[in-house]
């Protein structure tokens, strides 16, 4: 008999869990704190092949894993108020079937908000896995996946239109601003000023705090061996292609898009002449990505 209020108590608790938005959000910072391990983070700008990583690492290492965008307070709140503005059901099935998730697309935020509270430090040390992207082709898919949230592309905008709206709204300008606002300052590495060999197409740097791995998407054939090393793991880690923006309700006209746009020499310049272009990527690899975007190269799907 003692039981049944602790039963009824755990009932009532999960289904205001999924209903409250401010109980949910306490809930996981209350787990996430609860936690002893270092903590494993996927730390990167959107549309890198960051969730394929994230999801391969957790199903390899059967550890919790945290996915996160954005570690600068201010952004993260405001990014936190646009999720709460959004109209949206308080639950979904996980991809599984297996059970509801409270608040989906929340998690990312809960997650670095935690972080914020526990920062690397000697005494409590991270793994992070960041990867990057050519500038342009990141830009672009961030840009289609703003576009189908916010219902953009619900007119079937022409090539055109999408080349001038992406132009207007600077999406090139995000690559090369992303580690200096958003990375160094929480990790307390600059990407950027470390050493990295374009032809390897990853790296590695460790602090005493942090150690981290660079992985660029384009290289992502090596993935396996590289986190399985990184990780010391035995067996290489297979990593599954996830997100794809060639998918789904609106992929004709992404496709449309990167088959027939070409950008104006002013974004390529903005996009290739940055220092997280010529950082992680040879100038002939450069050279190619801006024929690929020009009127003058061939071009082809992504």
């Amino acid at each position: 008999m003692a039981e049944r209020p602790s039963r009824w108590a755990r009932a009532t608790a999960h289904s205001l869990l999924g209903r409250s938005y401010t109980l949910s959000r306490r809930y996981a910072l209350v787990r996430m704190a609860r936690r002893r391990e270092p903590p494993t983070i996927v730390f990167s700008m959107g549309k890198t092949g960051s969730t394929a990583i994230a999801r391969a690492v957790q199903e390899a290492t059967g550890r919790p894993v945290f996915q996160v965008f954005r570690l600068e307070p201010t952004r993260l709140r405001e990014a936190e108020q646009r999720y709460r503005a959004r109209p949206r059901p308080a639950q979904t099935r996980a991809a599984d079937g297996s059970r509801a998730v409270a608040f989906p697309g929340a998690h990312h935020l809960w997650e670095a908000d935690h972080l914020l509270r526990h920062p690397p430090s000697p005494e409590s040390p991270w793994t992070v896995i960041t990867t990057v992207r050519e500038p342009v082709a990141q830009a672009v898919s961030a840009y289609f996946h703003a576009a189908r949230q916010s219902g953009a592309l619900a007119d079937a905008p022409s090539v055109e239109v999408l080349t001038d709206r992406f132009a207007s709204e600077h999406w090139v300008r995000e690559p090369a601003r992303w580690f200096e606002r958003e990375f160094s300052p929480a990790v307390g590495v600059d990407a950027l000023a470390e050493p990295f060999d374009p032809s390897v197409g990853h790296g590695v740097v460790e602090t005493p705090a942090v150690r981290l791995l660079v992985l660029r998407q384009e290289a992502f054939a090596c993935a396996p061996s590289v986190l399985a090393s990184f990780l010391g793991l035995a067996e290489p880690v297979a990593v599954l292609r996830r997100n794809d923006g060639a998918t789904g309700r609106f992929a004709q006209i992404y496709r449309g898009f990167l088959a027939a746009a070409r950008l104006p020499e002013r974004l390529l310049n903005e996009a290739y002449d940055s220092g997280y272009a010529q950082h992680f990527y040879t100038n002939d690899e450069i050279a190619q990505f801006r024929r690929r975007w020009s009127a003058d190269g061939p071009f082809g799907v992504l």
